[in-house]
């Protein structure tokens, strides 16, 4: 998992010893696999994004 694995190196190498590091996928639709391999991983989190607009005629 790539996201982990950059949560890990801006933890080792970028952070302060004091900062808190915590990642975040955003995806357009559920993958129950993501959710899975995402629930034994605490600095994770996953979102879905929702996209709604109106057209107005001028």
């Amino acid at each position: 998992m790539k996201s982990y694995y950059r949560v890990v190196f801006v933890n080792a190498e970028l952070s302060e010893p004091d900062q808190i590091v915590k990642g975040a996928i955003i995806t357009m639709e559920d993958d129950i696999r993501l959710q899975r391999a995402l629930s034994v991983v605490n600095d994770i989190e996953l979102f879905r994004y929702e996209v709604s607009f109106k057209l107005k005629k001028v």
